[in-house]
């Protein structure tokens, strides 16, 4: 749900554009864009969509591991191959951490694109409390679509949005009687019996009033090694959700250079490089998994923050 641009330095400057020249219409006849014959052309100073240089700034980490060779020796498996897979799993559960905290801090967001959901005119309460009578998960879905449509002036379809929820809220609004008969009612309710969709197993189809589904369902672990007890929390919490776009392909499928109106991005100096250093006097294996990287907020206009979803 993010877009990916490779960069060729650690700090540098994107463009943010507006999209209010390309939108804007003066007249209903459009007389101030006439050009008689044998006229002047009319001029077109001060018709260039505005903009701002806005900087990012990758950071390294670093993913280490070390591995005496006596382990590597003895082990009936590939002791390195499991270190580094480990080291690359902290590498990715870390990039989806800094982007969720990203997504739901409300003051990243433009005015009017985040909101409690029993506040959104028309509905009475939280999605969890939901019927179908109230829909007000539904409501509150076009509401933001809607909002999203208007402020980017259709540069986002409906068909590039995804709604974004942790695998906790999935379960709690799954069971509201507003998504029960939404299901019943829907060519997914032979899916959903038979658990061939995707998030069969959270209670969701894949696609909500339109909407492509994304259930982040990552957890991490907050306590230290060797700690008297293992803390295990969701990275994504269960009383948000996010509306956002995904525009574009992932990679250097597409330049860097164009324009873009995927949500969140994030600017890639280098990714998942892996590096091995023997250590004959330690007689160890040392290695590293590194990346480099900053996780931004690019296009506000096109992403919505649902809170207080849930109790």
């Amino acid at each position: 749900y993010i877009q990916i641009v490779p960069v060729k330095k650690q700090a540098g400057y994107y463009t943010k554009l507006t999209r209010a020249e390309a939108g804007r219409v003066l007249t209903s006849d459009g007389r101030d864009r006439l050009w008689a014959d044998g006229a002047d052309r009319p001029t077109q100073s001060n018709q260039t969509e505005e903009h701002d240089f806005v900087l990012y700034g990758a950071k390294r980490r670093d993913f280490g591991y070390a591995i005496g060779k006596l382990g590597q020796e003895q082990a009936v498996f590939d002791v390195k191959a499991q270190a580094a897979g480990t080291a690359a799993e902290k590498a990715m559960r870390l990039r989806t951490n800094l982007m969720a905290t990203v997504m739901t801090t409300y003051t990243n967001y433009d005015t009017g694109h985040y909101s409690a959901v029993a506040s959104i005119t028309g509905n009475s309460g939280k999605w969890d409390e939901s019927t179908t009578a109230r829909s007000d998960i539904k409501r509150s879905l076009h509401y933001a679509a809607e909002l999203i449509l208007k402020d980017t002036l259709n540069a986002v379809q409906p068909e590039d949005l995804r709604l974004i929820m942790s695998a906790g809220a999935a379960r709690k609004i799954a069971q509201t009687q507003e998504i029960i008969d939404y299901i019943k009612g829907s060519p997914d309710a032979k899916s959903e019996i038979r658990g061939d969709g995707k998030y069969a197993m959270f209670g969701l189809p894949d696609r909500l009033y339109g909407y492509e589904v994304v259930i982040e369902d990552t957890y991490k672990m907050t306590s230290k090694k060797g700690a008297s007890s293992n803390t295990v929390t969701s990275i994504f919490g269960d009383t948000y959700a996010v509306m956002c776009s995904r525009v574009g392909a992932l990679s250097d499928e597409r330049a860097s250079e164009a324009a873009s109106f995927s949500s969140f991005t994030m600017f890639a100096y280098e990714e998942m490089s892996v590096e091995e250093f023997d250590d004959p006097r330690n007689r160890r294996i040392e290695g590293h998994v590194t990346e480099n990287y900053d996780m931004v907020f690019t296009a506000p206009a096109s992403a919505f923050l649902f809170t207080s979803i849930t109790a």
